[in-house]
Order: structure tokens, then C-alpha cells, then sequence
């Protein structure tokens, strides 16, 4: 799969980085590194629009001076690349993630084996610690679970893991969808079911907890639905966005009558939980 980096150079970079984060959010970049003098942003190449691109960019250099660059990666055995690098990570002093390369560790409640390739969901990344952190707060003892994005999987695993006795993921990317299958197994789970598709995917079903670790936009797209999915006294645990965003998500979220419960966030990342 090819990669495109925009290297941006920023004059001043707050807060003019994170709002370059949550505009490029918007065109699917997957990826954003950040650096002392602005930052490096990541999309594959046959999904960059250069000249939305250019637009954002151009508003942006109004407020502040900057400068960018494009180019393609090389292409890689990304896997191997992680491989690397990967280590393992406890969250929560419950739940231990690792890849199948990594020796088990039977000290915590829940240890999860991971192999990503393409998707995203490991844990070391802000929204996936904060969803799996905030998850020991909620019961899913014989519940229904819907895990919207399910990248890797990790969610409908954990969920399973905790007790749950229905659990649905979902991931419009054939890479996401193929590795949640290629990971359930390596956890030794078989009835977890996942589907390649979006929320329109889903029938007449209703769940007592859904998880959608997505971004701001669908979020906002997708909230009414998820209203409509959840059962009486349902929870919905939500992240993916910063924190200009959590007005608007707060905004929708009380227009369907949905309460709003806690929020937290993780650097700039933030979580909210809220219950219908």
C-alpha cells in the first residue's frame, strides 16, 4: 500500500498544529507525527486530494507562516517495519497487549495477542488506551457490544474477553476487516462476528454497549443511529477527537437526549462515555 508524507513546517505550532490535525482529519489522513517545528502527516496516495489539500493549508497560512512538502514513501514491508519496533503494553494494570513474537504473561486479567499489518488499534496509540482504560469501568457480563471501526479488533476482543455474549465489529476497510478475523483467531475466540461495512450495515439489532473509536466527523454522522441501536440505559463510548471538538459532539449528543456521563483525554486526545 503507498503512502504519501506532507511534511509541514509551521511557524507558530500551537495551536496551529492540532488544528491542521483536525482539518486533515477530515480528508483521511490515518497518521500525523509531530515535531518541534510543525509536523509530518500521513495518507495513502490514491486517497489524497491535493487540491482540498491545498485549501486547508493555504486558510492555515493566514494565521501563521508555513511551508509544506509531498512526497511518496517508499514502499515497505510495514509489518516487518513493526515488528521492530513494537512492544508490548499494560493498561489499566488489567490488560496486556503483545504481538504472538512476545512471551505470555499470565499476571494480568486479560492478555490480548495482536498482529495490526494495515489497521489501526494496539493500544499504544491515545483514543485505543483511553477506550480500553474506560472499558474496566463499564460491565459487559453477558452484554451485547457493538464495536464501530474495530481496526485490529481490539475492542470486540477485549469485550469478549470481559463477558459479553454478543459481539459485533465493524470496519469499512478490508484490511481492518481481515485482520479482526486473523486476530479473534489468534486470541482463540470464534463467535465474535465482524462484517465489512458502515452503519447502514446493521439490522434490527439492538446493543447494550457500543464502542466507536472513529473520528469527529463520524461520530457527528453517525450518533443518531447509534442512539437508535442502543437498548434502554445502553452506554456508548466514544474517541477519536480533540478537544474543539467535544462542543459539538456535547451539542448532538443532548439534542437526542443522551447523557452526557464523563470525559477524559489522553495528550490531545479525548474519550467521552455517554448513556442513553
Amino acid at each position: 500500500m503507498q503512502y504519501t508524507e506532507v511534511d509541514i513546517t509551521l511557524e507558530k505550532t500551537v495551536p496551529f498544529s492540532e488544528i491542521i490535525i483536525a482539518k486533515l482529519d477530515i480528508l483521511k489522513f490515518d497518521t500525523f507525527q509531530e515535531h518541534d517545528n510543525g509536523l509530518k502527516c500521513y495518507i495513502q496516495t490514491n486517497l489524497l486530494d491535493k487540491q482540498k489539500l491545498s485549501k486547508i493549508l493555504d486558510d492555515v497560512s493566514n494565521q501563521t507562516k508555513l511551508e509544506y512538502s509531498l512526497r511518496k514513501m517508499p514502499e515497505k514491508n510495514w509489518n516487518l517495519e513493526w515488528e521492530k519496533n513494537f512492544q508490548p503494553i499494560e493498561i489499566n494494570s488489567k490488560c496486556f497487549i503483545r504481538s504472538n513474537f512476545h512471551d505470555h504473561n499470565g499476571t494480568y486479567d486479560h492478555e490480548i495477542i495482536i498482529t495490526p499489518k494495515m489497521s489501526f488499534g494496539t493500544g499504544h496509540h491515545e483514543t485505543t488506551f483511553l477506550m480500553i482504560n474506560k472499558m474496566y469501568d463499564l460491565n459487559f457480563s453477558k452484554k451485547s457490544v457493538l464495536d464501530m471501526g474495530c481496526g485490529t479488533g481490539i475492542l470486540s476482543i477485549l469485550s469478549h474477553k470481559m463477558g459479553a455474549n454478543n459481539v459485533l465489529g465493524i470496519d469499512i476497510d478490508e484490511w481492518a476487516y481481515k485482520n479482526s478475523l486473523e486476530n479473534s483467531v489468534l486470541n482463540k475466540i470464534h463467535d465474535i462476528e465482524f462484517i465489512k461495512g458502515d452503519i447502514n450495515s446493521i439490522n434490527n439489532f439492538s446493543f447494550d454497549i457500543i464502542l466507536a473509536n472513529i473520528n469527529r466527523n463520524i461520530i457527528l454522522q453517525d450518533l443518531s443511529e447509534y442512539y437508535k441501536l442502543l437498548s434502554n440505559d445502553g452506554e456508548i463510548l466514544i474517541s477519536g477527537f480533540l478537544k474543539e471538538d467535544i462542543e459539538k459532539i456535547s451539542n448532538a449528543a443532548l439534542k437526542l437526549g443522551i447523557v452526557i456521563i464523563n470525559k477524559k483525554n489522553k495528550g490531545k486526545w479525548y474519550l467521552m462515555h455517554l448513556k442513553k
